[in-house]
């Protein structure tokens, strides 16, 4: 059971990087089709669908029926198609100010022994050292996983297009400021151990308060006091 959890990590980990590598690209980002992907990845087609959910429910990819495979969040629509382009950077800090704390809240009240094994999970290999894009991916995870665990899906659907704005607008300051400093993010990882503690203890006045003050702990590191 250990070596066959091991193996659909690997696998897991192999297509993270396949994704990664079209993104930084740019251009499409709609993934080829099963099978073309399974020659890309010398996998099996079961076990290609087990890592694709396994993406799909961290939310790097989403798949629409019968159009295909996306990198990124599922984006709620909306009718003006120019709305995003006068989403600032403040906007979107502000927004995750109201939103994640209230997420946070809700997930130390709602929050499973599953849920919260997948923060500490999370926490445990942030803390290990290494280069800064798996780092950025498990916060990423950390913070979509705090999302999941209010089971709402509403708010979750409300994070993921938030997040998908996020990426867009705010990732490459992200990399340029913690990226080179270790030190900002082991700053941010007492932050986060903090947060998942008081959601580990149901504790949802604390998991608001420790939230609220590591987003603008995260905001005076990129943009500084404002």
């Amino acid at each position: 059971m250990a070596e066959s959890m091991k193996l659909i990590e690997d696998d897991v980990a192999r297509l993270r990087e396949y994704i990664e590598g079209r993104a930084a690209k740019g251009g499409d980002l709609r993934l080829p089709p099963e099978p073309k992907l399974c020659e890309a990845l010398d996998m099996s087609r079961g076990r290609l669908r087990t890592v694709l959910k396994r993406l799909e429910d961290e939310g790097l990819i989403w798949r629409h029926v019968g159009k295909g495979t996306f990198i990124g969040a599922r984006q709620l629509k909306v009718d003006d198609g120019n709305w995003s382009s006068s989403i600032s950077v403040d906007n979107l800090m502000d927004a995750r100010l109201v939103l994640e704390p209230q997420l946070a809240a809700q997930a130390a009240v709602h929050a499973t022994p599953a849920d919260i094994a997948a923060l500490q999970q999370c926490l445990t290999e942030m803390q290990a050292p290494g280069p800064f894009m798996p780092w950025k991916r498990l916060d990423e995870r950390l913070h979509r996983t705090i999302a999941e665990a209010t089971h709402n899906a509403l708010l979750l659907m409300l994070y993921d297009t938030m997040r998908a704005q996020v990426r867009v607008n705010l990732d490459a300051r992200m990399e340029e400021v913690f990226a080179p400093m270790t030190d900002s993010r082991h700053g941010t990882d007492n932050e986060h151990l903090l947060l998942v503690d008081a959601i580990r203890t149901h504790n949802p006045g604390k998991a608001e308060q420790f939230m609220r003050e590591h987003l603008q702990s995260v905001r005076t590191r990129l943009f500084g006091l404002r």
